[in-house]
């Protein structure tokens, strides 16, 4: 052995394969260009992307150091040229921190391509990425090979001082191609693509320097290590240890100095972060040792494969400076050292021995020695092929090619398997350093078992291989069984690097194996083989065993041993079971006694199925105690022995010739006892039925009427079967030989029948020979579609119970017909096809479990009725469920004693069978039925206590709910005691009873409180106050307050008055504050305690006006009008201090109602007013005037003509429209002195009296019609206005003129504001509705235009 042997470093991740694949590449020549400062230089792929031959970079995570993802990128190669994940939203990333950057490559794997990925950061932020400021080496770096299952690194961002927007830059390269740190930019000779990252440079806070000086005493000549608190790589750390006599480390987070001499010492720390410094120096104390060392030691660790190295570190007391090391190997060959923690080659295999002498000023220490400390275990390196076996508790396992090579083509699992089995291991952990297949014919497999068990893959069904090997790169493969398989095999399609596995083990502590064994018969007849079967559990490894009889070893070294004794006698038969890998074993050992029979023993015999079909061999197995020879009989005939056995043979093995039930009889003697004595025949009818099913038969085959598909699938959606196959090609195919499908008992399945076409309608049709007696019955039907035009049929069905059918192979066949055609399962069938599968019937080996809820033994009380103490209800006592089947208590068989109505014990019992016959363990609950000790439950219909409110009506006690267990409702009998009233505020209690018929008695006590809750509430007038109101009293009134507090339950309480400025004083203007409050006797607070009421001391009484005069006066118009003077009077003030004011005129030359208004106000603003109502009204009645009118015969006349109308109000024109011809006697048509009587009423209502006048009518040229003379009547005297005043602002406008022109007119106010115009055309007489409605009352000018002339009126709107 030699000191400090660096060993080989192990095959890397990588994978050597890759990467002496690769050196050919190294000479590729890569393409750069420089870009721009002011923009980012580009970067492209000679070849393009790498989406089908790997290269690309498909997905990005960057996270920080405490997990949180800064950013995220999914996507892949959309063009050759740098792609930006994050557009508009740059991530911030600080020098010095810890970036987390996951990624995912794409993958070619038809060559086993990946893809490598660099990453650069550009931190001078100059648009190029240099090879300085690469972070991933694409070359060498820790994201190489990475596929669809991707991978990560970690990074430090290094120092900067150009701080703001950068990008950070990934480029991905397919595997085989080179790409290095320095084609950040410009064009690469490979697939792939780039994608770059946003990011903004940020530096951190400036340093705080700090370390921490070690705890306990630090020695003279013994070094001191000093830790600093940051363990940044970003920081420069420097350490000035003042007079060190050796520097032993003086750079990095932590360092290293030794003094030789006591003392005081200072230590200093400098701090660089990115130029930003700090320092900090702190006092160190050395010492003097007191007394010689304590020597100890730990390693680095104590199980080292062997030529790997081990460390020992030093963990002497006292500051010892110099130490002898003793090592001793398995050889007993002795090596030293004085290095304080060497380093050790170990290249024996076997258990080491350390020992250490440590010495300081003072001495040398005892030597501490530690035997068997370090254990050097074998090389864990394999190769698949030449290795087999590998017990090591860790390992390495190459394909049969090495680390270097691809295996070969044609590898069989045969000569490629391996058994990894450390002794002891509870788990055993296996993933890959490297893995590349080739095809989907190259297959790695990995098994749960110590051999090739297909039920036990823990790889994924058929493997990892050349199509999936990417999927399982980097997975780790658990076996649990202590032992795992391992085989692959190659097809001639081509290979590839293959794989480097390693495996990592879980180790139990060694215990003993525990050994036992079994044989049928303990006495057993002379001759008679006997088959001795080991049970050995808990073994560790590889077990050896060793069968001895009467202590003589070596009669066998398997776990079974067979053996024929040839004499009589007892026998004493062990077993011993050893582990070589810990040197643990355990024994068994049993009697068993041979003897000459002299009477006929135990016979019996079994067939390994009793469906076989015809010339399928069938093997007996014969169980016996005594019996040597044997003939066998057989009925029909149509049989043979085969497989070199004959009619003597213990265990025959036979075809049979035909289909039928057969009858077997066996005959056994011993042939030492004699046949006479010893024989013994056992006969089983019919015992195997030979299988013979029909062959269906079609007349036509049709590939639309056919069978394309058919899928079994159980109803975990497993498939069973799935076979594909061709309609129309035959009539019947027989495919049981290449599908098979397990069914259990009970269990459903879900079968599909389908077809391609479906141009024409079809059935079909499917049955399974559950009976197995190769006929298919109406009830094995389990699928009929009837007539359908659709694709496929499906249909579920449910296996019948094991105790209705048979177990074994079986047969399932599917049939197609034409339309609603004879579909049969033998045919014949018109139009279509049959195929048969292969089913196998078997038990599912789960035994269901009854589960009892709660105690196994119970005590319950006599109750009325046989059950009513107990009753078994499945879910809340008892469950029973099957793994397979689940739910089985509707299968439950309950059978029990219990009778609930007489005292004693009984036994209550739960069984249960599934489907395939498996029964449950019969569980059983013993029930205690006792006297009815129980008295009655007593619930009372209340909350307990009962809080009453008082004075809400009488108390009635609550209801309660009395049962017995016995007796029933008892509530009826329920007795309450005490009384509650509920006027009175108090606590009470009620006490309630019931007895049942055993005198069991009940009582509860429920609590009634009467309580007064409600509060009082102030009141004023049976009114609540309002806090801050204000109340008004009279000046030198008599002031009585009248708040009071008024209780719902207690009248009229206590009101507490609290004058908060003074009483109030009735003489003295002022506010007076007055606060209420109030409790009643229960602490109720008035809902308005606290309310305050502002008492106003004034007066509040207005004073009294006196017209002097009636309150409406009548006025004549036109005449002077002159107010009257009034008196007013006040209760408290002088007229001195009231003051007077009066509003409202009176035009006494309009008519119209007119007011004036009259307001005394004293000096505490209170007022009133009278109003004066003056109503200037017209009572002088018009009169007329009458001159004597002309006309001629034959011709009209103005009847107005001649008049002259006066009023003392209203003019002319106003009165014209109104004149009334009372009667006349006038003809026109005939000369004559006619006349008219006329009369006018104004519109004041007053009327003229009847005024006649004289009409003189004469024939021409000796008259004159005034009629046609205009001199004597105007335009004003052709208009007149009516009523005026207006009646509620409406009145007309009539007119009467000798012209076709229009008549405009127009209404103005007295300002000259037009309110109303209007034009009437064509002239004439007429009359125009004028409406005011909504005018102020006045007098408005009304003007009327005619044929140049202007008339003027005025009306009067009251």
């Amino acid at each position: 052995m030699k000191n400090k042997i660096t060993r080989t470093t192990k095959i890397p991740r990588t994978g050597i394969k890759a990467w002496l694949r690769l050196l050919p590449l190294m000479f590729l020549g890569s393409f750069g260009y420089s870009a721009q400062a002011q923009t980012y230089c580009g970067a492209s792929q000679q070849w393009g992307c790498g989406n089908t031959r790997a290269g690309n970079v498909t997905d990005i995570t960057i996270s920080d150091a405490s997990g949180k993802t800064l950013t995220s990128w999914s996507g892949g190669c959309t063009q050759n040229a740098p792609i930006i994940a994050n557009p508009g939203a740059p991530i911030d990333i600080t020098a010095g921190e810890v970036l987390t950057i996951n990624v995912k490559g794409s993958t070619w794997a038809a060559q086993g391509w990946s893809t490598n990925v660099g990453v650069w950061l550009d931190i001078d932020r100059n648009g190029t990425f240099s090879g300085t400021e690469n972070l991933v080496d694409p070359e060498n770096g820790t994201l190489q090979r990475v596929g669809t299952g991707g991978k990560s690194t970690n990074v430090n961002v290094p120092c900067f001082s150009n701080t703001g927007a950068a990008r950070l830059r990934f480029r991905g390269s397919s595997q085989v191609y080179r790409m290095t740190k320095n084609n950040g930019c410009g064009g690469v000779g490979t697939y792939g693509n780039t994608v770059d990252v946003l990011v903004n440079l940020k530096v951190g806070t400036p340093p705080v320097a700090d370390f921490v000086v070690p705890s306990g005493l630090k020695y003279e000549r013994s070094a001191v290590t000093f830790n600093s608190t940051t363990q940044s790589a970003a920081y420069v750390q420097t350490w000035i240890f003042n007079s060190a006599d050796v520097n032993v480390k003086t750079t990095g987070s932590n360092g290293k100095a030794i003094w030789n001499s006591p003392g005081d010492y200072n230590v200093e720390l400098k701090q660089d972060y990115c130029g930003q410094k700090d320092s900090i120096t702190k006092k160190v104390t050395i010492v003097a040792p007191t007394s010689v060392p304590v020597a100890d030691f730990i390693a680095s660790s104590n199980e080292v494969e062997l030529y790997y190295d081990v460390q020992m570190f030093d963990l002497s007391t006292q500051g010892a400076y110099v130490w002898a090391w003793e090592v001793t190997d398995p050889d007993a060959n002795v090596y030293n050292d004085a290095n304080q923690n060497p380093i050790f080659n170990l290249d024996v295999v076997g258990d080491w021995e350390f020992c250490l002498t440590s010495e300081n000023s003072l001495g040398a220490s005892t030597k501490n020695c530690k035997t068997a400390y370090v254990k050097c275990i074998p090389t864990t390196q394999y190769y698949l092929g030449p290795n087999n076996l590998g017990e090591s508790r860790n390992g390495t396992l190459f394909d049969h090619a090495g680390p270097t090579a691809n295996y070969a083509n044609g590898r069989k699992t045969t000569i490629d398997y391996f058994k990894i089995s450390p002794c002891g291991a509870s788990a055993i952990n296996f993933s890959f350093d490297d893995l590349s297949l080739q095809d989907a014919g190259d297959k790695f497999r990995i098994y749960d078992a110590s051999i090739e068990d297909f039920t036990k893959e823990i790889t994924p069904a058929g493997g990892i291989t050349g199509a999936n090997f990417r999927d399982y790169e980097d997975s780790v493969f658990t076996a649990t069984s202590g032992a795992m398989y391992i085989t692959f095999e190659s097809n001639g399609a081509g290979n590839n690097r293959g794989f480097i596995g390693k495996w990592e083990s879980v180790l139990n502590p060694p215990t003993n194996p525990t050994v036992d064994f079994t044989f049928p018969y303990s006495t057993v007849g002379i001759g008679v083989p006997v088959l001795f079967e080991g049970d050995v559990k808990e073994s560790q490894g590889e077990v050896d065993y060793d069968w001895e009889i009467n202590s003589v070893s070596g009669y066998g070294n398997d776990i079974d041993f067979s053996t024929i004794f040839a004499t009589d006698g007892t026998y004493n038969v062990c077993l011993t079971a050893s582990t070589a890998c810990n040197k643990k074993s355990g024994s068994k050992c049993k009697n068993i006694t041979i003897i000459t029979p002299s009477t006929p023993g135990d016979l019996d015999y079994v067939a390994d199925q009793v469906r076989p079909k015809v010339l399928a061999p069938v093997s007996f197995k014969t169980t016996t105690d005594y019996a040597t020879k044997f003939k066998w009989s057989i009925f029909p005939l149509s049989y043979e022995f085969v497989a070199g056995t004959t009619d003597s043979s213990r265990n025959p093995v036979i075809e049979f010739k035909q289909g039928g039930a057969y009858t077997f009889t066996l005959s056994a003697w011993n042939f030492a006892g004699g046949k006479a004595a010893t024989l013994k025949k056992v006969i089983k009818n019919k015992y195997v039925v030979v299988l013979d099913p029909c062959t269906p038969l079609v007349n036509i085959t049709s590939s639309d009427v056919g069978i394309t598909n058919v899928t079994l699938m159980d109803n975990s959606g497993a498939e069973l079967i799935n076979n594909e196959s061709e309609a129309g090609v035959q009539g019947y195919s027989d495919y049981t030989q290449a599908s098979s499908a397990t069914m259990s008992y009970g269990k459903t399945y879900d079968l599909t029948v389908s077809r391609k076409t479906n141009s024409n309608p079809a059935n079909y049709k499917a049955w399974i020979d559950f009976n197995i007696d190769g006929v298919f019955d109406a009830g094995e039907e389990v699928l009929n579609s009837g007539s359908i035009n659709s694709l496929s049929s499906a249909a579920s069905f449910t296996v019948p119970k094991r105790s209705l059918i048979f177990e074994g192979k079986t047969r399932m066949r599917v049939g197609a017909a034409y339309s609603n055609f004879s579909n049969t399962p033998c045919g014949v069938n018109q139009v279509g096809e049959f195929e048969d599968y292969e089913i196998v019937l078997v038990n599912d080996g789960t035994i269901p479990v009854i589960t009892l809820i709660g105690s196994d033994t119970i005590s319950v009380e006599k109750g009325g009725s046989t059950s009513s103490c107990w009753n078994p209800v499945a879910g809340v006592n008892y469950n029973a469920s099957d793994e397979a089947l689940g739910d089985l208590n509707s299968e439950v068989n309950i059978s029990s004693d219990l009778d609930c109505t007489l005292p004693g014990i009984y036994t209550i019992c739960y069984d249960v069978e599934d489907a395939s016959g498996n029964q449950a363990a019969t569980k059983c609950r013993t029930v205690y039925v006792v006297l009815d000790r129980t008295p009655p439950s007593l619930t009372i219909n209340s909350a307990n206590p009962l809080v009453f409110e008082q004075c809400s009506g009488a108390f009635t006690a609550p209801d309660a709910i009395a049962t017995d267990i016995v007796d029933g409702n008892l509530s009826t009998a329920v007795n309450i005691i005490g009384t509650v009233d509920g006027d009175k505020v108090g606590d009470y209690q009620l006490t309630y009873e019931v007895q049942d018929a055993q005198g069991n008695k009940t009582s509860q006590v429920l609590d009634v409180q009467v309580r007064d809750r409600k509060a009082p509430s102030i009141e004023y007038k049976t009114v609540s106050i309002v806090d801050a109101s204000t109340f008004n009293i009279q000046i030198n009134s008599t002031f009585v307050d009248e708040v009071y507090t008024a209780d719902g339950c207690n009248g009229i309480i206590a009101t507490t008055k609290t004058a908060l400025l003074g009483q109030v004083d009735a003489t003295k203007k002022g506010i007076y504050p007055i606060q209420y409050t109030s409790t009643d006797a229960s602490g109720n607070a008035a809902t308005e305690d606290g309310y305050v009421i502002n008492y106003s001391v004034d007066d509040f009484i207005a004073p009294v006006v006196n017209l002097k005069t009636s309150d409406t006066l009548i006025h004549d118009v036109n005449t002077p009008y002159v107010s009257q003077p009034v008196e007013f009077s006040d209760n408290y003030y002088d007229n001195s201090k009231v003051s007077l004011v009066k509003t409202g005129t009176v035009d006494a030359y309009a008519l119209g109602i007119y007011s004036e208004v009259y307001t005394a106000t004293d000096e505490s603003g209170n007022s009133s007013s009278k109003t004066r109502t003056i109503k200037v009204v017209d009572r002088v009645a018009p009169t007329i005037n009458v001159n004597p009118v002309n006309a001629c015969v034959g011709a009209g006349f103005n009847t107005l003509s001649g008049l002259v109308l006066e009023d003392n109000y209203y003019g002319p024109s106003v009165l014209a429209p109104l004149v009334e011809i009372v009667d006349h006697n006038i003809n026109t048509m005939e000369a004559g002195v006619y006349y008219i009587n006329y009369r006018v009423t104004d519109p004041s209502g007053n009327r003229s009296k009847l005024t006649p006048g004289v009409v003189y009518v004469n024939y021409p040229p000796n008259c004159q019609n005034t009629f046609l003379s205009n001199s004597d009547v105007s335009l004003n005297e052709r208009i007149s206005l009516y009523p005026n005043p207006a009646e509620n602002n409406r009145f007309s406008v009539s007119y009467s003129v000798a012209n076709a022109d229009d008549v405009a007119i127009t209404v103005s106010d007295m300002s000259g504001r037009v309110v109303y115009q209007t034009v009437a055309q064509d002239g004439g007489l007429g009359r125009v509705e004028i409406d005011l409605t909504g005018k102020s009352h006045g007098v408005y000018n009304v003007t009327i235009r005619n044929a140049g002339s202007v008339a003027n009126k005025q009306v009067v709107l009251k």
